[in-house]
């Protein structure tokens, strides 16, 4: 530090970067403050504010001390450590993101099979280095879709400014006439803004500046497709820590997708202005450099990405690893409010069995040996989870059931998700009175709200199979006989033959510990015609 700025110039600072992050990681307190005491020195010493700022300006050559150690994995096992502390403690992912290109390419492949099985140790840090490789991409995601919105408006703007102009001349020189009308808004615009050389460097400049957007818009989509590629088979992982931050990795990235997707529309309709003005006012110049920069392809990487991951979701609930499973709902019902429900309502009803298997047994009454699920023949080399007889802890299976639940609730009230419930609507909304109508009260708020939800998309159906159990129930109870002109609704509904011939069960199928409560019953269709039935009356 005694040279000053000399320990720049003399190469000190590119040669002790990288050693000054790595110490970040360490696992003792004076070695971890003493780094980062040099760093902040070193940031004041050459007029750097943070020492973010410092990192961005010195990024290439950390960067490119990274990618030489990633080659040498079995020498440098702690560089998926030093690259995550440097995106995560310095927060400066957003900013270096194309330079991320390379080193995310290394951490890919040490995500493949091979790279797994070389290094098993490395799984979760390169995981965690990619998990703020992706939050970097969904930061720059949301900044550029903030900033193609506002930059659309304003070209919008300058075209609505310039067909204004455009008739205003036309009014003054009175060239609406019918000699004039004929000669069309082509030529007219040409005889105005040929020659206006400064307008056309203006317009030329606004498409220049659309493919800066576009092509960084590029980048954050390659980047984000990337991780995606990596982490998804990790879902399906039987180590929880990787499968827990393989689903924050996919979480980031549909975020990051619909904002890269949503950048493109308006980039259309910025190119689209664009085309207008070039073609109305004849600019030659600003048509030939669209012509060069035709650009056909489309962004479409949101249903792809769905499609690719959702088996490997499927399978993370096959695990029944309780704390996956409820990240897992919640990252379901993320991805298909984003996607669209009619991109799911196959996937439902073909694998949503997987889902409502949650939903079938109380977790206060495990089901008999012989009706559990057949147990699927594991090769020796895999991992095997906890036996059948190792059941889960009666609250995690609670937790489990109350995600589901909400992650159902979440579905049905998003208008743009809800048609993912179509298929199996009858199937999901008897299980969900069973455990609503069942003394199982840990559940009766998560039920109530999942009821909800289901009701704002067939209200009718929820009531029905409420009040198929209120008034049999009801109708246990003696009351004193009615003298109205109409008949109660007890005495209209058929009461069930047995215990078995409840509609909600005939819609759910059997369930296990789920047993009638009166209480709840009468709390539950209480609760629900207030809040719901009420308003549908007289709506």
């Amino acid at each position: 530090m005694c040279i000053g700025r000399d320990f720049s110039s003399s190469g000190f600072l590119h040669s002790s970067l990288y050693m000054l992050l790595h110490n970040l990681i360490c696992s003792h307190f004076q070695i971890r403050s003493a780094s980062d005491a040099v760093l902040h020195i070193i940031a004041t010493m050459h007029d750097y504010p943070t020492v973010g700022h410092l990192v961005i300006e010195n990024s290439d050559y950390i960067i490119d001390s990274i990618c030489r150690q990633l080659r040498s994995l079995e020498l440098n096992p702690d560089v998926p450590n030093v690259l995550a502390a440097m995106l995560s403690y310095i927060g400066v992912g957003h900013s270096i993101l194309p330079l991320l290109e390379e080193p995310m390419r290394a951490v890919s492949m040490e995500l493949e099979i091979l790279g797994r099985h070389q290094h098993p140790d490395l799984t979760i840090p390169f995981l965690k280095a990619m998990a703020e490789i992706v939050k970097a991409s969904k930061q720059e995601a949301n900044a550029l879709l903030d900033q193609t919105k506002s930059y659309c408006e304003d070209v919008k703007s300058r075209k609505l400014n310039l067909e204004k102009r455009k008739e205003k001349f036309f009014d003054d020189s009175g060239s609406y006439s019918d000699e004039s009308v004929g000669k069309g808004l082509s030529e007219s615009g040409m005889q105005i803004y040929t020659n206006d050389v400064h307008m056309q460097i203006e317009w030329e400049t606004m498409l220049f500046k659309m493919n800066d957007f576009r092509r960084f818009r590029q980048t954050v989509g390659s980047i984000a497709g990337s991780c995606l590629t990596a982490a998804t088979p990790l879902l399906a992982s039987a180590n929880q820590a990787a499968s827990l931050v393989a689903l924050d990795i996919v979480d980031d990235v549909f975020l990051t997708v619909a904002k890269v997707e949503d950048a493109y529309k308006h980039e259309k309709e910025i190119k689209e202005a664009i085309e207008h003005v070039a073609h109305v006012c004849s600019f030659n110049s600003l048509k030939d450099a669209l012509d060069v920069d035709a650009d056909e392809t489309t962004e479409n990487r949101l249903l792809p990405a769905a499609n690719k991951v959702w088996p490997f979701l499927v399978s993370c609930l096959r695990n029944k690893s309780p704390l996956a499973v409820r990240r897992c709902a919640n990252t379901i019902s993320n991805i298909v409010q984003i996607c669209g429900g009619d991109f799911f309502t196959r996937r439902f009803h073909t694998d949503g069995k997987h889902l409502w298997s949650f939903l079938s047994t109380s977790p206060f009454q495990k089901r008999a040996p012989g009706s559990l699920e057949e147990t699927h023949l594991k090769l020796p080399y895999r991992g095997g989870s906890a036996s059948s007889g190792d059941s889960a802890a009666e609250i995690s299976d609670l937790k489990v059931q109350a995600a589901v639940l909400n992650m159902l609730a979440d579905l049905a009230r998003n208008k743009h998700s809800a048609s993912a419930l179509e298929a199996v609507l009858k199937k999901v909304s008897g299980l969900v009175v069973g455990i609503a109508c069942s003394g199982v009260v840990g559940l009766r708020d998560a039920s109530i709200n999942a009821l909800a939800g289901l009701a704002s998309i067939d209200p009718d159906l929820i009531w029905l199979l409420l009040a198929d159990v209120y008034y049999s129930k009801k109708r246990e109870t003696p009351g004193p006989p009615t003298t109205g002109e109409f008949l109660e609704i007890s005495e209209i509904l058929p009461p069930p033959l047995s215990s078995k011939g409840y509609l909600y069960l005939q819609y759910g199928g059997k369930s296990y510990g789920f047993d009638i409560d009166s209480t709840s019953v009468e709390s539950v269709f209480r609760t629900l015609h207030t809040q719901i039935f009420s308003s549908q009356m007289y709506s």
